[in-house]
């Protein structure tokens, strides 16, 4: 390529070097910034070990008094819900554990045949002037509830214990009515097995055993159903081979032993006479009738419905 320089001109003299700036470690500003920053002012910052400027008395005291108002606003609702909270959070735990059985509509109603049938003890509890605490689910294996109150006598804890698998059939019977408003198909098979499980469970609390209902009835008769009670379910046991049965049979060996052993210490409620032994052996029997009642019923009305393969579908669709 051509050069562009003219023949005979001088060449331009060489750019000057660059400014050369130095920092003094003494001086306060560095001479390549400005006087003052550009941009907004940047906000203090602050230690958090630095101390803070005190509050007016006015500020104290008006955090005080929202303090209060809070407290009295939730704090006394919390502590009104202290007295349900066992159960509240009990009974979401066993709705868990029973939907991972039945699915979640059958667990509700489980959940609330249960509930029904320890409301029935604390009903006559109040009625007996006992305090009883409100129920508290055990997961798989219903719930319970407890005496806050000295017994009078065996007929008073028998009435109690009575309570639960009396109001608990009635439930179940309900239920069993309202299914036969229904029109076939699996509504009405939910809610025939529903019964049935109701009928079940108030049926299987009869069985004279401790800690269940009926060994707390048969104690009014006599100590020694318990031993019967015992026989019949390690019999249910062997028979079915049910873990369920098996459990019990060793919680009821232990509680029956130490009634025995209570009883020996006069530790036990008062015994009853002869004529009240009698009665209260008649309302058991009476009671076994009712529930072994409700669930033949219940059983047959799912057979021949000719829902039983549907049940399990029902409670997941109902």
């Amino acid at each position: 390529m051509a050069s562009l320089e003219t023949p005979g001109a001088e060449p331009p003299p060489p750019p000057p070097p660059p400014p050369v700036y130095s920092w003094q470690p003494d001086s306060s500003q560095s001479p390549w910034l400005p006087d003052h920053p550009a941009g907004p002012p940047q906000p203090q910052l602050h230690s958090p070990t630095a101390p803070r400027q005190r509050r007016g008395a006015g500020g104290a005291a008006g955090g005080i008094v929202a303090a209060l108002a809070a407290f009295f606003k939730y704090g006394l609702v919390a502590l009104k819900f202290a007295k349900i909270g066992p159960t509240a959070i009990s009974m979401v735990i066993a709705f868990g554990i029973y939907t991972l059985f039945f699915g979640p509509w059958f667990a509700v109603g489980v959940v609330l045949l249960i509930l029904v049938h320890e409301m029935g003890h604390v009903l006559f509890s109040w009625i007996e002037g006992v305090p009883m605490s409100l129920p508290v689910f055990l997961g798989p294996f219903g719930a319970v509830t407890q005496l806050r109150g000295p017994l009078r006598d065996a007929k008073q804890e028998a009435i109690i214990a009575l309570g639960g698998p009396l109001v608990g059939t009635v439930a179940a019977i309900l239920v069993y009515l309202y299914a036969t408003t229904l029109q076939p198909g699996h509504t009405q098979a939910f809610f025939f097995a529903l019964a049935y499980f109701g009928c079940f469970i108030n049926l299987f609390n009869l069985v004279p055993m401790s800690p269940l209902d009926g060994g707390r009835i048969a104690n009014a008769i006599s100590r020694w159903m318990n031993v019967v009670g015992l026989a019949i379910m390690l019999g249910f046991f062997l028979l079915f081979g049910n873990i369920f049965a098996l459990i019990l049979f060793i919680i009821g060996l232990f509680t029956t032993i130490s009634r025995f052993r209570n009883a020996a210490r006069g530790l036990e409620p008062r015994s009853v006479p002869p004529a009240t032994r009698v009665v209260i052996g008649i309302v058991w029997l009476g009671m076994l009738v009712l529930a072994a009642g409700g669930l033949t019923v219940t059983h047959h009305a799912i057979v021949n419905g000719g829902v039983v393969q549907g049940v399990n579908q029902s409670s997941q669709n109902f």
